[in-house]
């Protein structure tokens, strides 16, 4: 098997260009009434005297679930401050995607459905995700398009404002673009993780290696490049240092089926096949995705003598691979 390794392009982006929304800031947020997947009736209304941030996204596209987690990072810092979290996916996106989505990563809002798109409507959407930040007279204060690297930054500034916690001279030393060049550490990682994944589209892995060991030493808390490097060690048979980056990897982000299945994958390599199986089973379980997990487990299972299982597996992984459902976090999958 040939790992190979594809770019997570969120990282990439930038502030857009264009607007979230096509309501102004200023105006009366426009009302809405939709179901939730839980089959409850959530109103604007119902958040009347709270801080509302309505968060419109889609499922398969990397850069909404980033916004998803970041949000509910920041949630923690605002609780018991009047601030409510509603996110929203129009009828025909994949509901079902959606629900793993927030199961797995344990998201702690709701989530709506825009059965008829009025509200994709109503409020004029123009990029996914679109935040929208509604102070408490109900008045669209704030809109950010997109995922751009200051996204944290600028929705927690926007919530103070909003909540009456800072002034506009502060909330503009929050969000000046000049606050992007401070974190040097994090746009070097970046750039040294996306030289990683060019030199292993050209074969280079050892130049590869040595890239993405940097990118980790520039920025340690980034699980991208752990996930990455540990991913490299596997192709280079290097059991041990594979295992101590999805150790790692795991450690920052423990619901990681990328890491996992890494992890997985390196146990195998150890002799471990027991707990390898163990792990990518957990990992297949909870991964709407998992056809990389699937074969790994084929390995597991072919090195136990199991045939029968081992192929069970092996067919799982190529069905996945065949319907064109690529792990949307992974940056790694089977050929």
């Amino acid at each position: 098997m040939i790992f190979l390794i594809i770019s997570l392009a969120v990282f990439l982006l930038f502030t857009p260009a264009a607007e979230a929304i096509s309501v102004s800031g200023g105006e009366h947020a426009p009302g809405f009434t939709l179901s939730s997947v839980e089959g409850k009736t959530i109103s604007l209304s119902d958040y009347k005297g709270r801080v509302a941030v309505l968060v419109y996204w889609r499922t398969g596209q990397k850069r909404s679930l980033l916004a998803l987690k970041d949000i509910n990072d920041i949630l923690k810092k605002f609780k018991g401050k009047n601030v409510q979290v509603a996110t929203i996916i129009a009828g025909s996106d994949n509901r079902e995607e959606a629900v793993n989505i927030f199961t797995e990563n344990r998201l702690e809002y709701p989530l709506l459905i825009d059965s008829d798109r009025q509200l994709y409507g109503d409020y004029g959407i123009r990029v996914f995700p679109s935040t929208v930040i509604i102070d408490r007279e109900g008045i669209v204060a704030y809109a950010i398009p997109g995922h751009p690297l200051t996204y944290k930054t600028r929705l927690r500034g926007f919530i103070k404002k909003a909540l009456g916690e800072i002034d506009e001279s502060e909330l503009e030393k929050t969000i000046s673009p000049h606050r992007e060049k401070k974190d040097k550490a994090a746009l070097e990682a970046l750039r040294l993780y996306n030289l990683a994944l060019r030199f292993t589209d050209s074969g280079l892995l050892d130049m590869a290696i040595n890239a993405a060991i940097k990118s980790v030493e520039a920025k340690p808390e980034m699980t991208g490049s752990h996930i990455l490097l540990g991913f490299l060690y596997l192709e280079m048979k290097e059991a041990d240092k594979a295992l101590e980056s999805f150790n790692k990897a795991i450690k920052l982000a423990p619901q990681s089926n990328d890491a996992k299945t890494g992890l997985g994958g390196a146990l195998i390599l150890k002799g471990d096949i027991d707990r390898a199986i163990e792990i990518l089973d957990d990992a297949a379980v909870a991964n709407p995705y998992p056809q990389m997990t699937y074969y790994e487990l084929g390995k597991a299972y072919e090195l136990k003598g199991e045939k029968d299982k081992s192929i069970e597996m092996y067919k799982k992984a190529i069905k996945k691979i065949i319907d064109k459902q690529i792990l949307p976090s992974s940056i790694s999958r089977c050929k």
